[in-house]
């Protein structure tokens, strides 16, 4: 009988590269695999290579508790593809220190010098995954959490490691900056960021962060998915269907999309950046949207598509959440789900709602 071992798979790029694709087709061969997707935006990934049926996307989990969840296999291997092979170390490092203190064996999937990690004593697991793999092992530091230094005024100070100029930066989703240079730290006081070293700061960003725990935070840079795919567009056919449609509202939420648009025909989403990814994604599940956006795209996901039906509302500058907060009491009664006929009546009610404060639409 073959050996269990769990694959936790980690991000889109190693999806598009097809590195998930070969390291699923090898392993297969000498182990019995059950492979699920750790965090959230490499679902689309998932669909778009066809590989639903191989890797389970059903659930969305944090990258330690989907590692937690596969600890009763013989092995647990986190497969990743980072900007770098350092930078992909200094992931596993946190994401392994987060979960429980099992062997884990990570496969950093780049294109020309990737390499196996061992972590927490998985040595010799990963000595054998080395040879069907005819990849080296790279001896990584203990397993740590983020590392948070304080100072003598009382704030807290988190590093980020390989931002680069030119890249948006995130905390738990939502874009507070653009980084200026590769020394980028977060600070925050009272659960309140106060600054980013190395930063342009988006203010608009901060304020709605609100709160932070700068330990367990998401801290991500640059786009949500760098490398080139083909989107695989859902049944458009789907929705053609009469009696009330479901209608859910996506704000400012873009990483919940799976989880709020089950079971929904249309979706309404407030926000630039929501509207690009949340329509993207819908794009794959045949489900038409309705944006709200002022045009304070941040880029986070470029090459961006959306489902033919579709239309985005363009209000004027700073005005999204306003009209946002105006749909989702008028036409959604204060909740985030109603019903409707159409996509068209949707889209008239939201233009009716905007008022004064609509530029323009653009339907697709």
């Amino acid at each position: 009988m073959k050996p269990d071992i769990g694959i936790v798979i980690h991000g889109p790029e190693v999806i598009d590269s097809g590195g998930a694709r070969h390291v699923l087709d090898v392993l297969q061969e000498h182990y019995t695999v059950t492979a699920m997707l750790g965090g959230t935006m490499g679902r689309t990934a998932v669909l778009d290579a066809g590989l639903e049926d191989e890797i389970d996307i059903s659930r969305r989990m944090a990258l330690s508790d989907t590692i937690d969840l596969l600890s009763w296999t013989d092995a647990v291997i986190l497969l990743s593809r980072g900007k770098s092979l350092d930078s992909g170390i200094a992931f596993g490092r946190i994401a392994v220190s987060r979960a429980k203190k099992i062997p884990v064996i990570q496969i950093e999937c780049q294109m020309r010098n990737g390499a196996i990690i061992p972590w927490n004593g998985a040595t010799e697991w990963a000595e054998a995954i080395a040879r069907i793999m005819s990849l080296p092992i790279r001896t990584p530091p203990p397993a740590q959490n983020v590392r948070l230094v304080y100072t003598a005024d009382g704030l807290m100070h988190r590093r980020i490691h390989n931002a680069m100029p030119g890249e948006t930066i995130r905390i738990n989703g939502i874009v507070v900056g653009t980084a200026v240079s590769r020394d980028v730290e977060i600070v925050v006081d009272g659960f309140r960021v106060v600054a980013i070293t190395g930063t342009r700061i988006k203010e608009h960003g901060i304020e709605k962060l609100g709160k932070v725990d700068l330990k367990s935070a998401l801290v991500r840079t640059g786009s949500i998915r760098r490398t080139q795919h083909e989107a695989r567009v859902g049944r458009v056919g789907a929705k053609e269907k009469s009696g009330d449609l479901q209608v859910v509202l996506i704000d400012h939420d873009a990483e919940s999309t799976f989880e709020l648009s089950e079971g929904a025909d249309i979706a309404v989403t407030v926000g630039d950046d929501t509207t690009a990814i949340a329509g993207d994604i819908l794009y794959r599940l045949g489900i038409p949207v309705v944006g709200i956006t002022d045009m304070d795209l941040d880029d986070v996901l470029p090459d961006t598509n959306i489902l033919p039906g579709s239309a985005v509302l363009r209000v004027k500058p700073g005005y999204d959440d306003v009209v946002g907060t105006l749909v989702r009491d008028r036409l959604f009664g204060g909740t985030g789900q109603t019903v409707a006929q159409s996509v068209e009546s949707v889209r008239e009610q939201v233009v009716e709602i905007a008022e004064a404060r609509l530029v323009e639409v653009v339907l697709y």
